[in-house]
């Protein structure tokens, strides 16, 4: 079958279905309410207002006051895509309908995903309403502020760019859909390391310098403006917001990196172990602050295990695990959420093993595992409109 046909095959009504029905999902389940940390319409505004600094947005935006301008430290490329609502409604645009948009695309691009691999009907549809519902995926969307937002828009571009990779794989826009992905949530970069070796075995020898000199084009141009950018905020190249912000910090330090290594105990113990508080009252559980595990929110998970060995599920557990671990060293472990929101940087690299091993694990086994992490989200999608409607963070 020609590449053609594949992509085209990829966009029937079925991807249209999946897409409007996420959409109409994650509208539902966001009440279409506007986020209060809406960073990226601030950011947005300011750009169609011919500057990179914001207004002092007082102390709810976690903006980092430098030189005597206020800055979003967050990756820009959300805020790109807030935009078109930013032309067009200014200060009112929604920053929670580009979140639901961002989440419906991605939970399509993994239906894409998933048709292309070939993983039968059923595996496909367990997939998709796992990643749509059993994961954070669901509750960031839902909540819409500015760090799920990025999170959401690093998974949309993350989906899209393994969607390309089973179908053309041409790698200018492979480059551009990474460079997309690790402008939205930085920790991406580390997952083009597999792709670019996968590539180049895979590449005849005289045509790889040609395969990445096309993927380098496609990943240039944003990298030239993202430096342009720093510079024009920081006064150099490299991008210090999340230094200094971590230097001003209550819970920081005032020298050192946000990266170590000993933060890793409290986040592993974060992804693995961390549970919510038992009451005895309604409804007996009360997630925390510093959110729950992925043991207990997304168990299928553990799926991707049962996957083959090979050479895909190698360069895919090479990029989840390279995306993770930024998130293992940070000094924080995400705060102030439900489940594990930086999972959701690499949970899209798992995807395509979860649905290889739900093929190869017992139907009532896998199914449980689903179902048990659609009803742990959820909980966590009822429990922060029950007592907080999202207007605050839980």
């Amino acid at each position: 079958m020609s590449d053609v046909r594949r992509v085209e095959s990829a966009f029937g009504p079925r991807t249209w279905i999946v897409f409007v029905s996420s959409l109409i999902f994650y509208l539902v389940s966001s009440g279409g309410k506007q986020s209060f940390y809406d960073n990226y319409t601030l950011l947005a505004n300011a750009w169609l207002h011919g500057s990179i600094a914001i207004p002092d947005p007082g102390p709810a935006i976690d903006a980092l006051k430098y030189m005597g301008k206020f800055f979003i430290i967050e990756a820009p490329m959300p805020a790109v895509i807030m935009l078109p609502l930013a032309l067009l409604f200014g200060a009112n645009a929604n920053e929670t309908l580009a979140c639901v948009l961002c989440g419906a695309v991605a939970v399509t691009a993994a239906d894409v995903v998933l048709r292309r691999m070939g993983v039968s009907d059923s595996a496909r549809d367990a997939t998709l309403a796992f990643l749509a519902a059993g994961t954070v995926l669901w509750w960031c969307t839902a909540f819409g502020a500015v760090w799920m937002y990025a999170h959401v828009a690093g998974a949309m571009f993350a989906l899209l760019f393994l969607a390309e990779w089973y179908g053309h794989r041409r790698p200018w826009l492979l480059g551009l859909l990474i460079a997309c992905a690790t402008l939205s949530r930085f920790p991406i970069v580390l997952a083009a390391v597999p792709f670019v070796v996968w590539l180049l075995v895979e590449t005849p020898p005289e045509r790889r310098w040609r395969a990445l000199g096309s993927a380098a084009l496609g990943v240039a141009p944003l990298f030239l403006l993202y430096a342009w950018y720093n510079f024009a905020r920081w006064g150099t190249f490299n991008d210090i917001g999340y230094t200094v912000w971590y230097h001003q910090d209550s819970v920081g330090s005032p020298t050192g990196s946000p990266f170590q290594l000993q933060y890793l105990p409290f986040n592993l113990y974060s992804f693995f172990v961390l549970a919510p508080d038992f009451t005895d009252y309604f409804p007996f559980l009360k997630p925390g602050a510093l959110g729950v595990s992925l043991t207990l929110t997304s168990p299928a998970l553990v799926l991707a295990f049962a996957a083959s060995r090979g050479r895909e599920s190698y360069a895919l557990w090479s990029a989840a695990v390279l995306t993770a671990i930024p998130s293992l060293l940070y000094y924080v472990n995400g705060f102030e959420q439900f489940g594990m929101r930086h999972s959701l940087d690499f949970t899209p690299f798992l995807v395509p093993l979860v649905a290889r091993g739900i093929e190869r694990t017992p139907r009532t086994f896998s199914g449980a595992l689903v179902a048990f992490s659609i009803a742990a989200n959820f909980f966590g999608v009822w429990y922060s409109w029950a007592y907080h409607a999202y207007h605050v963070v839980p």
